[in-house]
């Protein structure tokens, strides 16, 4: 059934007066099948291509759905079907049942499958029944196994090694580091614990020797599990962080050191050594171009060089057994991911990143867009002069006052700054603040300034009061208000929306992204809609998408933290042949 001697190449020449035996024949075949399957296996990989998941039906049967595959020959596993099962008749059932009932989970395999079919008549048959078979049928074969797939027949062996520390007592331990770091690369290590055939509490503890790396969190080195502080389960993690050191092209190793594990099962205590080391190479280059050349070196031989029974894990089931009887727990379709990426899938990913791309570049855009429109008008001034009349002269103590001015910044808090000019206009400076500082200030109208502000109108009313008696008939106020939309909202300032632009033409189909611009509340999101049902669609970020149908539609947008505050905005669609 395994056939991986691929080499070498042998196909028939033909010739008039060529005598073709079954050996030809054979040939023939044998040709066409190990270039297809060759290709299939190095360009393609080892996995399920389409299909083959797996579902409960009920507490005893399964269902494996239509589905394409490719072994680790190249060979094509095709299901055509679905087909039930009940777990009890998939072989490998029975061996499951002779063990201890501590076990709980079972893999379930497919591999590619064929049978001689349709039984004929011959007279040259070796044997006494006179017949052979017409044809090979190929097919599949589903099994379980309570072992779980070796980790260099998953995408993630590439780049990850797994080591088997220990294999007793229905206790399996394993260690998974990287297989290429770079030079002070952080990483992870992760220990795997699985009790197979254990019912007991299991505790142990081990301490690591490292080689080329260093643990950066305490007690890195020190492995210690207890199965009294998780819960009860059949396979439980441990994580530990390290860093590789500053050496390039070394190999780095963390390995259990020696006489350091102690093992405790139920009230038993042993001590074992631990046999095996996780390897990883501390890399010159980045680990993606060390692992690429690794993997091109390498691969032929790995694949040629494999041996024995490999089909596909498609499914790792739970089971609850007591009685002698089973139910089905749980089942997770594809636990270990082999998966092989096809043309169409591989190019709808990179569409699907080019499109998301092309929406995070338009968020930024935007954003950079809102936040320079916010950082323009966060700090507004307006500044003028106005010319306050006294009459024949003032009197200690008189005051008078401006008209109404509108300073322009809108409503709210303004700050004002205010400064008088010199008699007639004619002076050099402007005086601001408090003019007795000054001994020999130019003569000025000896008065006192002040602005009151209304920040309901965005209006505000200058005053003076003379200090003295004087015969100055007017005073030239030059002022200047300041207003910054960083500070706080007064409760008096209502909130506002509007959508930019306030009006679009477009074609039909076309589309066009909105903007809500939102002023005195923090929360800026809003729900989109269309007015019309026939008006085109508009997503959650305002993309709009013209209808088919000229026209013109209204877009709305309603405040997620106000529902009362809503703006509209009109588009104008028509015909591009119009």
């Amino acid at each position: 059934m395994r056939n991986l001697n691929y080499f070498h190449f042998e196909r028939n020449r033909y010739f008039y007066g060529k005598l073709l035996s079954v050996d030809d024949f054979e040939a023939e075949q044998r040709y066409m099948n190990d270039k297809r399957r060759i290709l299939n296996r190095f360009m393609n990989g080892m996995g399920v291509v389409c299909g083959l998941n797996v579902v409960g039906v009920d507490e005893e049967t399964i269902s494996v759905e239509t589905g394409l595959a490719l072994d680790d020959a190249g060979r094509e596993i095709v299901v055509e079907k679905p087909v039930l099962k009940k777990l009890g008749m998939i072989d490998g059932f029975a061996d499951y049942q002779e063990d201890d009932e501590a076990n709980n989970n079972l893999y379930l395999y497919i591999e590619y499958q064929e049978k001689a079919q349709e039984a004929v008549h011959s007279i040259a048959a070796s044997h006494d029944s006179n017949e052979e078979f017409n044809k090979y049928q190929e097919g599949y074969h589903l099994y379980l196994s309570s072992v779980k797939p070796d980790g260099k027949q998953t995408v993630r062996g590439i780049f990850e090694e797994n080591t088997v520390l220990y294999e007793n007592h229905g206790i399996r331990i394993t260690q998974t580091v990287p297989r290429y770091v770079s030079p002070e690369q952080e990483f992870e290590l992760e220990v795997m614990v699985e009790k197979i055939n254990q019912s007991k509490p299991v505790c142990f503890s081990y301490d690591l020797e490292c080689i080329g790396v260093e643990g950066i969190e305490e007690q890195a080195t020190h492995i210690a599990f207890s199965e009294e502080d998780n819960e009860q389960s059949s396979v439980y993690y441990l994580k530990k962080r390290f860093r590789a050191l500053p050496v390039r092209k070394a190999k780095g190793a963390l390995k259990p050191a020696v006489g350091s594990f102690l093992l405790e099962v139920g009230d038993e205590k042993q001590n074992f050594e631990l046999r095996g080391s996780s390897n990883l190479l501390i890399a010159g280059t980045s680990p993606i171009v060390q692992m690429r050349e690794h993997y091109y070196h390498s691969v032929m031989e790995d694949v040629m060089s494999s041996t024995g029974r490999h089909g596909i894990c498609i499914a790792r089931i739970s089971v609850v057994r007591g009685g002698g009887t089973y139910l089905i727990d749980a089942i997770e379709s594809m636990p270990f991911a082999q998966y092989i990426d096809t043309a169409p899938y591989t190019q709808a990913v990179r569409m699907m990143e080019q499109k998301q791309q092309e929406e995070n570049a338009r968020k930024e855009t935007a954003a950079g867009r809102h936040n320079a429109l916010e950082a323009e008008q966060k700090t507004q001034t307006a500044c003028g002069t106005v010319t306050i009349y006294m009459g024949i002269g003032g009197l200690k103590g008189k005051r008078f006052y401006s008209e109404e001015i509108v300073h322009g910044l809108g409503l709210g808090a303004v700050y004002m700054t205010l400064g008088q000019e010199g008699e007639n206009g004619e002076n050099s400076s402007i005086m601001y603040g408090d003019q007795d500082i000054f001994e020999q200030a130019e003569q000025r109208a000896p008065v006192k300034l002040a602005a009151r502000v209304d920040m309901t109108k965005g209006s505000f009313q200058i005053g003076i009061e003379c200090m003295r008696d004087t015969a100055q008939q007017q005073v030239t106020v030059h002022w200047m208000a300041v207003k910054d939309d960083r500070m706080s909202q007064t409760d008096s300032e209502a909130p506002v929306m509007k959508i930019n632009p306030d009006m679009k033409n477009m074609y039909v189909r076309e589309s066009y992204y909105f903007e809500a611009l939102i002023a005195g509340i923090s929360d800026s999101r809003v729900f989109w809609s269309v007015k019309e049902s026939d008006g085109g669609s508009i997503d959650e970020n305002g993309m709009y998408t013209a209808p088919n149908q000229p026209g013109v539609y209204e877009i709305r947008a309603v405040s997620m933290d106000d529902p009362q505050l809503t703006a509209s905005t009109y588009v104008v669609i028509r015909d591009k042949n119009s």
